[in-house]
């Protein structure tokens, strides 16, 4: 019998320096004050080789200001590109490389008007896996043997992949909304809101949510446009059924927007290119049995046992939970908004009484308009907690959990104080690690007969509570069978302290 689970080949993290001088193209204007530099790293390609894990990809660098004519947000924007690599050491074959980035610090100063020196870093999280085989005896014949065997349901991996597509979508700005004169900042998330699957392929629906926040030509406070870009995706996955279970998370690539003028010559359109991936494990429900333990009523026997850890996929959800939380701006004066986002730092998760538990903390990014100080840069670290209801029963069980912010909204609720709603986009799975010892090889020695000299036919066995019979068995050379025939026994054990009969 074979079963097939995913294997972890290498987990590790390689930090990518990010160290530039960074010039204002000729038509922005000069800088007047520093509010925000925003570094994104955006992954382009995986690669596996002989010898090294290769991740490939550029890191947007954006800079927020205020420009020293009109004391408007401006942004600047440049990608620069980055290659990581990690020593790689591994036969196998059919390895995925799962890799995401997350940015650890960026410090920015200003040079002059129109030079910033920029330094930071970023981190690139490489996982290499595989599908591992396990093969697993399920019976053995021959001369006397004796088989203990033990069962349980397990999850056998389909498939294992990554998927790479495209969204795209051009949109128009609503009636009421004044034209884009620069953009600020864009952002977009992926949902899922349903995932099938049929005969070798997956359909994927769900909405990526995109935002945009640009400054007009009037001046006054930056717009804000949110869009939702529905998608219907169906991947090729070899071997999927409607049988399966589907493990699936999305992760955006690249985002790449650019205006559109229309027929009066004004930017009210936006053109975006969402190039996305999507990380699959499949798996169908198998119920395998082994043999846990062997001997022989005619010769001795050497059991050869190996350590595997199986997995069971219990279950998985798609859900949203909204935080309500109060920021406290401190010395900031809060005049206005101009802009807020959300973005998740890091989060764990536990699985308990039902429930996956999921704690993390959370950036609240503000530009504020303050009476004295005038737009200010102000960054805020939060803690969050969330639960979602998920059924399981089992001993080892291990919640997989990826959070994103699907939306931020807030009121001013005093001079210093921001009421925050935030819509975390959560998917949760939830496996069991199954620890089994099976017997992998049963060698019989017959150079070694168990002598029938002096062996009684039967023998009186004082047995105490809850002695498993598959012990007495083997230490008189019986069979658990003709223990229960003979003592009238259901089970695998002595239900309570008594005298047996134990027939050779």
């Amino acid at each position: 019998m074979e079963c097939k689970a995913v294997e972890v080949l290498f987990e590790g993290n390689c930090e990518q320096a990010v160290d530039v001088d960074f010039t204002l193209p000729d038509y922005c204007p000069d800088i007047g004050k520093l509010l925000k530099c925003r570094v994104t790293p955006m992954i382009t390609s995986q690669d596996v080789s002989f010898d090294a894990l290769t991740v490939e990809g550029s890191a947007k660098i954006s800079v927020i200001y205020l420009d020293d004519r009109d004391k408007k947000i401006r942004c600047s924007e440049r990608d620069y590109p980055f290659k990581a690599s990690v020593p790689y050491d591994n036969a196998a074959e059919n390895v995925k490389l799962l890799a995401s980035a997350h940015v650890d610090y960026v410090n920015c100063r200003a040079v002059s008007q129109r030079k910033l020196d920029i330094h930071g870093a970023f981190t690139v999280h490489m996982t290499a896996v595989c599908a591992k085989t396990n093969e697993i005896i399920s019976d053995v014949e021959g001369q006397g043997l004796r088989l203990k065997k033990e069962a349980c349901d397990v999850s056998d991996l389909v498939s294992c992949t990554r998927i790479p597509f495209d969204i795209g979508e051009a949109i128009e700005l609503s009636e009421g909304k004044p034209p884009i004169s620069s953009v600020i900042r864009t952002d977009a998330v992926m949902c899922i809101e349903e995932c099938k699957p049929i005969v070798n392929k997956l359909i994927v629906k769900g909405d990526a949510i995109f935002t945009m926040v640009y400054c007009t030509e009037q001046g006054g406070e930056p717009e804000h446009m949110e869009y939702v870009i529905p998608f219907n995706q169906f991947f090729d996955v070899a071997g999927l059924d409607d049988t399966c279970m589907v493990d699936i998370r999305l992760c955006t690539d690249a985002l790449d927007v650019s205006l559109r003028t229309d027929a009066d010559g004004e930017y009210r359109r936006v053109d975006v290119e969402l190039r996305a991936a999507a990380n699959v494990r499949a798996y169908r429900s198998m119920h395998i049995e082994w043999i846990s333990d062997a001997y022989s009523v005619e010769y001795e026997v050497n059991c050869q046992k190996k350590q595997m850890r199986l997995e069971k996929l219990c279950s998985t959800v798609a859900e949203t939970a909204v935080i309500r939380q109060t920021v406290d701006t401190g010395d900031v004066k809060i005049e206005g908004v101009c802009d807020l986002w959300c973005s998740v730092l890091d989060s764990r998760a536990v699985y308990r009484d039902g429930k996956t538990a999921i704690t993390g903390n959370m950036a609240v990014c503000m530009i504020l308009r303050d009476p004295r100080q005038g737009v200010v840069y102000s960054e805020k670290n939060l803690r969050f907690e969330c639960a979602v209801a998920q059924e399981a029963a089992g001993q080892m069980l291990r919640p997989d959990v990826t959070v994103g912010v699907k939306s931020c909204g807030y009121t001013v609720a005093g001079e210093n104080k921001i009421e925050l709603q935030t819509e975390l986009c959560i998917h949760s799975s939830l496996y069991e690690d199954i620890p089994v010892r099976p017997v992998c090889a049963v060698e019989i020695d017959q150079n070694r007969p168990k002598s029938d000299e002096n062996r009684p036919a039967a023998v009186l066995y004082f047995a105490e509570q809850g002695e498993e019979l598959w012990d007495i068995a083997r230490e008189f050379n019986s069979s658990v069978e003709s223990i229960r025939a003979d003592n009238d026994i259901e089970g695998d054990a002595v239900g309570e302290s008594r005298l047996l009969i134990v027939t050779a």
